[in-house]
């Protein structure tokens, strides 16, 4: 897969194989630039604690004012090296990198690990500098059009692919092997005013011999505690802290958590924005509670944005064991410069972990009754489409279009379309229940979900056959979820697809009323290309009223933005079928040789 950078100059690479953090004293090299720092495997674990602190301290001491620091790693070392470095420098991304599968069977009993790391800080408290990259189109297998269907809206996107992302599958990478890709991709990434090398402080050659790995599944002591029951299935409407501190111990077979992210979204009957340090105090003290529930060797699995997915860690770690940091590739839609697409689902057990379980191959998901989607444990194969009209074909033809399960997700979506909607700003998509609860329990179990919602989780426990339990704060959200389960006892699908008016919203962009269009979209977006063509530049409206086709009203009516009236004009427009690259352009395009750079696999 390839990638292409715009007005950038590819950063010259050094690269040091140290052995010890002290070899940074012999690094003559200013870093005033960007520096990589290539962590092995378990340095974060036992004795190697203190060799993670040397490197950063020594690395800290040498970091200059307008410096990019970037750590690649695995998940666990990634959060002991935020917590080093975070109260000095500023926190923009952590990317998920595709690692290779090895003699990956089906029949596994864990998840496999299927990538590692990248994080990324700066000694500077401004926007993070970097280059307009964008990644190539994939194209499906079966029909040979792009992976994802873009409809109607291909003159909006680039004719040569989307904006990267936090999530880098179109690269496989072994964090043990030959990053090359990986550092090819961040001199392309960072190559900007003021910088013009990258340091590469490479630590894994020498380092893995000396460091006990942390085994992921250990010897533990067997726990020696009562198994509790919760009784039968109920929906609650109440405070989570106060109810779940009246709920037995070891009680909860699996326990899933997608709370408020703290980032001003308008709940019903609830005020996401408190203070950072108010709002993890919090967290602690349900996490705590939550723990306590947990039969042992049981999951809790909490979904949040990697951020904050780090300081959850720092309190799981302390009361149970860690599993799985789940990658989920969430992205709907792109949305700036580097797209945020990645979720974080922590996957933390009491004791050690039973194994993953693979039931729905058997009866449970087959037997749940007005629900089509494919069995949640087997994730379609990466890269094939998701039209009807190709799935059609590879059923008929019995196409083997099925990949493998690992932990890292990217065939579950946001929802997107308002009609797959109720009346919640953050309505997760049930596929991401349905194989949670499938991985994490048993029929008859007992799932519990602190932040209910609409209720999405305890319909899928339902569904499933699972008992549950599902707390909700706000008393319209417990209503709604309430009358959805009754809908499911009459026979109905909870997830079917049905108009409706929404009055939530997941951002700040205002919704348009349904109306009908005189005009299409594109055509009027069409008709401001043109425009700007004549002009040399995107226009302004009173341009548009004197020089367009169309009246300045159905601008003003049909679009949220100027942006978006004036997304076509900006970009080059894309065809789904693979083939030659169109040959117009956008307004303010560059194409200069000079200002390009394709790095190809």
């Amino acid at each position: 897969m390839s990638h292409l950078s715009e007005s950038g100059n590819k950063l010259k690479k050094n690269v040091y194989d140290l052995t010890s953090s002290a070899q940074l004293e012999q690094v003559n090299e200013l870093f005033s630039d960007v520096v990589v720092v290539v962590l092995p495997s378990g340095l974060s674990c036992g004795s190697s604690e203190h060799t993670l602190r040397e490197i950063f301290r020594n690395v800290m001491s040498k970091l200059g004012s307008d410096a990019t620091l970037v750590t690649i790693g695995m998940p666990p070392d990634l959060v002991a090296a935020h917590i080093l470095v975070s109260d000095e420098l500023r926190y923009h991304l952590w990317v998920a990198v595709k690692m290779p599968l090895n003699n990956i069977h089906l029949s596994m009993e864990q998840l496999p690990e299927h990538h590692f790391g990248i994080l990324v800080h700066t000694r500077y408290q401004s926007s993070l500098r970097h280059t307009k990259t964008r990644i190539e189109y994939s194209y499906c297998p079966f029909c040979d059009r792009t992976t994802k269907d873009y409809g109607g809206k291909k003159h909006t996107y680039h004719e040569y692919g989307t904006l990267l992302s936090d999530v880098w599958r179109d690269i496989e990478v072994s964090l043990s092997g030959d990053l090359e890709l990986v550092f090819e991709r961040l001199q392309d990434l960072f190559g900007v005013s003021p910088y013009d090398k990258m340091l590469v402080l490479d630590f894994r050659a020498s380092l893995d011999r000396k460091i006990v790995q942390c085994a992921r599944w250990r010897d533990f002591t067997p726990l020696d505690m009562a198994v509790n029951s919760c009784g039968e299935s109920r929906l609650i409407h109440g405070d989570c802290l106060e109810i779940l501190q009246d709920l037995p111990s070891n009680s909860v077979d699996f326990i899933f958590a997608d709370p408020p992210y703290n980032l001003r979204k308008k709940y019903a009957g609830y005020n996401d924005s408190l203070e950072i340090a108010d709002y993890f105090n919090w967290c602690d003290k349900w996490i705590a509670e939550l723990a306590r529930l947990l039969k042992p060797g049981r999951t809790l699995a909490i979904l949040n944005i990697p951020l904050w997915s780090i300081r959850h860690f720092i309190f799981l770690k302390n009361v149970l064991e860690f599993q799985y940091w789940i990658a989920w590739d969430a992205l709907s839609f792109p949305v700036r410069l580097i797209m945020p697409a990645h979720y974080a689902i922590l996957c933390f057990s009491k004791g050690p972990p039973r194994s993953v379980l693979r039931e729905s191959r058997d009866s449970s998901f087959s037997n749940c009754e007005g629900v089509s989607w494919n069995d949640p444990l087997i994730p379609m194969q990466e890269g094939a489409c998701l039209r009807s009209d190709c799935i059609t074909m590879r059923r008929r033809a019995r196409m083997r279009d099925n990949g493998s399960l690992t932990d890292l997700w990217w065939d579950i979506h946001r929802l997107k379309h308002n009609s797959r909607r109720v009346d919640h700003p953050c309505q997760l998509p049930p596929q991401l229940m349905f194989r949670l609860i499938s991985i994490f329990s048993k029929q008859n179990e007992m799932v519990l979900d602190p932040f209910n919602g609409a209720g999405t989780t305890t319909l899928c426990a339902e569904l499933l056959k699972r008992r549950y339990i599902g707390i909700e704060n706000s008393l319209m959200y417990h209503e709604l979820a309430a009358s959805r389960h009754k809908e499911l006892g009459c026979g109905l699908n909870p997830f079917r697809k049905e108009e409706k008016l929404l009055s939530a919203k997941n951002s700040p962009v205002r919704r348009l009323p349904k109306q009908k269009y005189e005009v299409s979209k594109k055509a009027l977006q069409m008709e401001i290309k043109r425009i700007a063509g004549v002009l040399g530049r995107l226009p302004k409206r009173e341009e548009v009223a004197e020089m367009g086709k169309f009246p300045l009203r159905f601008y003003e009516e049909y679009f949220v933005s100027w942006g978006e009236v004036c997304a076509a004009a900006r970009t080059t427009g894309m065809q789904e079928r693979r083939g030659k690259p169109k040959t117009s352009t956008a307004v303010g395009r560059q194409d200069h040789p000079a200002q390009l750079t394709l790095i190809s696999k």
